[in-house]
Order: C-alpha cells, then sequence, then structure tokens
C-alpha cells in the first residue's frame, strides 16, 4: 500500500511540475511585447557623415497614466544610416497589455561629423527628457508584438551655423543648438509612400528633398514629414496615419513640385513617380 501510495504521489508531482512548466511555457509564448524602431527624417547628405545619437532610456505612457521602461542603458546610433524607411532597433520589451499614448524619451549625446572630417557636440544633458505623442497610440495585447517607431526629424532639431543658398545648406560651421523633434507612431497602424523623382526627360534625380504634410496631432496645424531621394532619385516615407498628404518635392538645381491629395491608407504603400519639369 505504502508502495502504491508513493508511486501515486510521484505522479501527482509529475503532472504538477508538467503544468507548471506548461504554464511558464504558455506566459512566455502569450507575452505582449514593444519593439521600439528609430528612423530620420535627414540631413543636407552632401555635408553629413554621421549624426550620432545617443540614447539613455525609453518609457511609455499607458491610458492609466502609468510608465513602463522599455529601454534603459546606453546605446548609440548614427542616424544617417536609416534614412528612406530603414530603421534601427533599439530594444523588444514585454510590457503590460494596454493602450500607450506617449513616449518619454532620454538622450544621453548628439554629435555630427562631416564628410570633410569635422566634428561637432551638442553637448547634450543625459538629465533632460522628451516627451511626445503616440499617435496613432500603441495598443498592445497577449500574444502582440507592436512597433513603435520614433521618427527623429534631424534637419529641424540641429541648428547650424554656415551658410545657405535658399533652403540648401552649403556649408556647416557649427552647431548653434539642438533640440530633438521627435514624432512617435504605431507602425501596425499607418502606411507608406515611396517613388522615384525624375526630370523631363526620364533621368533620375539624386537627393531631391521630400516632404509630406499633415495635421499630426489634430491641433489644426500640419505638421511634416521628410526623407532625401537616394543617388538613384528613389524615396519613402514610413509611419503614415491614414488620411490624404500634400507632397513637396524640392531640389537644388532642377526645381521644384508639389502633389496634391495623395491617398495613404494603413497597411498599404502608395506610390506615386514625379517628375521634374
Amino acid at each position: 500500500m505504502k508502495s502504491n501510495a508513493k508511486t501515486i504521489m510521484n505522479t501527482l508531482v509529475g503532472l504538477l511540475l508538467v503544468a507548471t512548466l506548461f504554464t511558464a511555457c504558455k506566459k512566455d509564448d502569450t507575452d505582449a511585447k514593444v519593439a521600439v524602431k528609430m528612423t530620420d527624417d535627414p540631413f543636407p547628405i552632401g555635408l553629413v557623415s554621421a549624426a550620432n545619437i545617443g540614447v539613455a532610456k525609453i518609457e511609455l505612457k499607458n491610458s492609466n497614466g502609468d510608465y513602463v521602461t522599455v529601454f534603459n542603458g546606453n546605446t548609440e546610433v548614427n542616424m544617417v544610416n536609416y534614412t528612406n524607411g530603414a530603421t534601427a532597433e533599439v530594444s523588444v520589451k514585454t510590457v503590460p497589455e494596454g493602450t500607450y499614448t506617449e513616449a518619454k524619451i532620454t538622450l544621453s549625446s548628439a554629435e555630427v561629423s562631416l564628410n570633410n572630417g569635422t566634428n561637432y557636440n551638442a553637448n547634450v544633458s543625459a538629465s533632460h527628457s522628451y516627451s511626445v505623442q503616440i499617435s496613432p497610440a500603441v495598443e498592445v495585447s497577449e500574444g502582440d508584438t507592436e512597433d513603435l517607431l520614433l521618427d527623429l526629424d534631424l534637419s529641424d532639431s540641429f541648428r547650424f551655423q554656415g551658410s545657405f543658398m535658399g533652403g540648401w545648406i552649403s556649408q556647416i560651421t557649427g552647431i548653434q543648438s539642438f533640440n530633438p523633434d521627435f514624432r512617435a507612431v504605431c507602425l501596425s497602424h499607418t502606411g507608406s509612400l515611396e517613388g522615384q523623382v525624375t526630370d523631363a526627360n526620364g533621368n533620375t534625380i539624386a537627393h531631391a528633398y521630400v516632404t509630406v504634410s499633415y495635421d499630426y496631432d489634430g491641433d489644426g496645424m500640419d505638421e511634416t514629414v521628410s526623407t532625401i531621394a537616394d543617388t538613384n532619385g528613389n524615396f519613402r516615407i514610413i509611419g503614415l496615419p491614414a488620411g490624404q498628404y500634400d507632397v513637396s518635392i524640392e531640389t537644388e538645381n532642377n526645381g521644384d513640385t508639389e502633389v496634391n491629395n495623395v491617398d495613404i491608407s494603413v497597411n498599404h504603400t502608395h506610390n506615386i513617380n514625379v517628375t521634374i519639369n
């Protein structure tokens, strides 16, 4: 009888261990996660070889007003490498289920390197954080991994000292100030815009400045998101909430043009090919 009792007890303990392991594995598989990615609204790439942004901490505020830390450390990202829809993944973090409406970003450094070898340090203090509304908000449930895009507009964040020709910077001699201009969106609730810029003869135009305008935070005023076309005239802008956009294309030597009322829908890439006459 004792032997049978011992056998039954061992069996129950074994079943309990199996159940515990199954529950733990199931929890790991169904955790809610947020992947934080960064992209760049760029510089005049003819002058700048690197824009190294140091990230110390990223926190997300949920609908209850509580902050959840999704990154805490020290990482440096050369944002010049992440334009035209390319992104750098900063972290993937398990978070409580819920809706996250604000990102708070603490930077540790901001340095610019020019093609001529000159370096400028913006002397960023890690004691200061920057808050930005997440729109569309990140809504995460068990089993989901949502991508949060932090889009840093470098061209608006840095105030340079130097020479200007129209709207184009022809020479950089220093950094006057640095005030990071972020926008934050949940990528799964947005669409994208891509295309190519050519002249009237069909030749591609390198490094055209492409800007889209929309009312980002619902305050009745248009905000802009931009990119610079690559050497083949190709451009791509990601993380655009659904709606109608006005697209502006500026070139240094070939003139400018606009494309109005471009429809962007969720999980869709809208293609426009633009000719500068």
